[in-house]
């Protein structure tokens, strides 16, 4: 599909959720996104057999952030295409770099001071669909133009809050944002139209700037990763979305903690207040957003964190 000149979306799918990727078609391609490991011989390699193309027509690897679905098939891309340049946020590389440091950073992030850990088969799961290593060859700070053809370059944003080095790609010509991960309204529906994921963003003011740094902009497009295009009023439509749905979680976070709670005790009472609550197979997901939110209490002086009786750090708000 061909969203504007030049961009074509490859359609794949990740744990029964829409997962797009972007290809850049022109003097130069670039590939936005690597998806999981899977993914390429499953979604991108037919793709690209399908207009004449193979692996060894890619220039350029722009992974938006360092996440399992979208930089696992990194490794067999460069595997396949030594020349491939390979480029993340600067911040991001040590983990998109290392699918070890991504599932011990990432993923088993909270598993030692909090106790909450996705279980062993999630995580053979998510070490297979990450990949193997592969050098990153140019880390984007924000800023930076990329020259696909004489007449087209498109230009790199720095959109932290789903994760630090998080990296948009805007295409001044038509005016097409391709956001990643970088806002996420307010739930990830799935193939079959039903919640599959909340959002899982984790510092909570660069996530608030990053959407008002989107807003500024004014993209005729939005062109995310998992969510369906956005076009004209669309488009601050689900920055709105987003927005609303950071600052709904952040008063009931504040209200839950008028009593001493845990992670995953926050995590519970929150849940509980939302309407409707996320099911139980998305519920554990909350902890990225959830920790963000407390976290940042935390920081602002407005909470407290003390160790509990089992040891895991307890919060709460200060009278």
């Amino acid at each position: 599909m061909e969203l504007v000149p030049g961009v074509h979306r490859i359609e794949a799918e990740v744990g029964g959720r829409p997962l797009y990727l972007f290809a850049f078609l022109g003097e130069r391609r670039l590939l936005l996104d690597a998806g999981c490991a899977s993914t390429v011989d499953e979604f991108i390699v037919p793709f690209l057999e399908g207009r004449g193309l193979g692996l060894l027509d890619l220039d350029v690897l722009v992974v938006t952030h360092s996440d399992l679905d979208h930089q696992g098939g990194a490794h067999l891309l460069k595997r396949a295409n030594p020349s491939l340049w390979v480029t993340c946020g600067v911040l991001d590389i040590p983990q998109v770099s290392c699918p070890d440091a991504l599932v011990a950073e990432r993923y088993q992030a909270y598993a030692e001071l909090h106790g909450i850990a996705p279980d062993a088969d999630a995580l053979d799961w998510m070490r297979r669909e990450s990949g193997g290593p592969v050098r990153v060859d140019v880390g984007w700070s924000g800023g930076e133009l990329l020259e696909l053809g004489p007449d087209w370059s498109v230009r790199l944003l720095h959109v932290p809050g789903h994760s630090v080095g998080h990296i948009a790609v805007y295409d001044e010509r038509s005016g097409a944002l391709f956001s990643g991960d970088c806002l996420q309204g307010s739930v990830y529906l799935g193939l079959d139209e039903t919640p599959k994921l909340c959002p899982t963003y984790t510092h909570v003011d660069d996530y608030l700037a990053t959407a008002t740094l989107i807003e500024s902009l004014a993209p005729r497009e939005l062109h995310g990763c998992h969510w369906p295009a956005a076009r004209g009023g669309e488009v601050a439509g689900f920055i709105a979305e987003t927005r609303g749905y950071v600052e709904h979680v952040d008063g009931l976070v504040r209200d839950c903690l008028a009593e001493p709670l845990t992670l995953d005790g926050l995590i519970t009472s929150v849940n509980q207040r939302l309407d409707p609550p996320w099911p139980e197979e998305i519920a554990p997901e909350l902890v990225y957003s959830i920790h963000g939110h407390a976290e940042r209490l935390v920081e602002l002086g407005a909470a407290t964190i003390r160790p509990g009786t089992d040891g895991r750090p307890v919060y709460q708000i200060v009278p």
